[in-house]
């Protein structure tokens, strides 16, 4: 297979880029190109024009304030993985972009492409539902913040308009008591994709969870929050979320309700339900024994 011709445009601005894809009707950008140059060569796209957006430096910034990280959507998993911000606020994010791919894969494709993708196997995605994350949309004369949980409005589908870019996505940093982790189900060790996936954030105070985020993918058509699950663990104490009681069944039990499962090649509808059970309370463990840990640390 080989790639159909097109014009290949290499902007070094936001603005230049968003004027590129204004101008031209049939224009798509492009981060690392992992996923969109596989599918123009399958012929499952065509553009007349290309607006790479890998010589941009802010689409690559990864930053933070008081209240939030900003990270690049052209910061590739690589990138991400090596951040000393990322790794010690939202370590469970580092431990999702390691599971994506490759080395190869993960030295070229970014954060922004993997959630534009809009795959319901995304690994990133869950993770910033979670962690309650935004995108910063602009197109060529105006810009709007979106949070994440409205921006997939179907497998493959987002809310972006023709000329719109994300240039960043905006992570509020976690409160005192919180942790989050993710847990991937694929079918090898290496380069799979998921077959199910969960992340889990959850803030602990005086042994009460208080807030609870169980976000599932591969599962559904877009990576999507367990609504059921959440009510089930707020306001429960860590004590009754053991391995094996009745509450933690509960809660992995509510994950499976809200999934809508689907029969492929990776694995049946039903299959898929089992794994997401034991991925559900395994995460809400690892957060719960990860919480009490890094508690027990503090001096005093």
């Amino acid at each position: 297979m080989y790639l159909p011709d097109f014009n290949f445009h290499q902007p070094v601005t936001i603005q230049d880029a968003l004027n590129l894809l204004a101008q031209r009707s049939n224009a798509a950008p492009m981060a690392g190109g992992t996923d969109l140059l596989v599918e123009m060569k399958k012929g499952l796209r065509m553009h007349d024009d290309i607006v790479s957006l890998a010589m941009i430096p802010e689409l690559k910034h990864i930053a933070d304030d008081e209240q939030n990280i900003f990270i690049g959507p052209c910061s590739t998993h690589s990138e991400v993985i090596a951040s000393g911000l990322i790794g010690e606020i939202l370590p469970a994010l580092v431990e999702a972009a390691y599971k994506i791919g490759s080395d190869q894969i993960r030295n070229t494709g970014t954060i922004g492409g993997n959630i534009c993708t809009a795959a319901s196997c995304c690994d990133t995605a869950p993770v910033l539902l979670a962690m309650n994350a935004s995108v910063e949309i602009a197109d060529s004369g105006s810009k709007r913040v979106v949070p994440l949980s409205d921006f997939f409005t179907f497998n493959k589908k987002t809310i972006l308009r023709s000329g719109e870019l994300i240039t960043r996505f905006i992570i509020p940093k976690p409160k005192s008591g919180t942790g989050a982790c993710y847990e991937k189900f694929g079918l090898r060790e290496a380069g799979s994709i998921s077959v199910v996936s969960v992340a889990a954030a959850l803030r602990i105070e005086d042994d009460t969870i208080t807030h609870a985020s169980i976000v599932i993918g591969a599962v559904a058509p877009t990576p999507k929050i367990s609504g059921q699950a959440n009510e089930i663990l707020i306001g429960k104490k860590i004590q009754d979320l053991s391995e094996g009681s009745p509450l933690m069944e509960e809660a992995g039990a509510a994950a499976v309700r809200d999934s809508i499962p689907i029969d492929d090649i990776r694995g049946g509808a039903q299959y898929r339900r089992d794994i997401l059970k034991v991925l559900v309370k395994r995460a809400i463990l690892r957060v719960i024994g990860g919480v009490i840990y890094e508690q027990e640390r503090q001096p005093g």
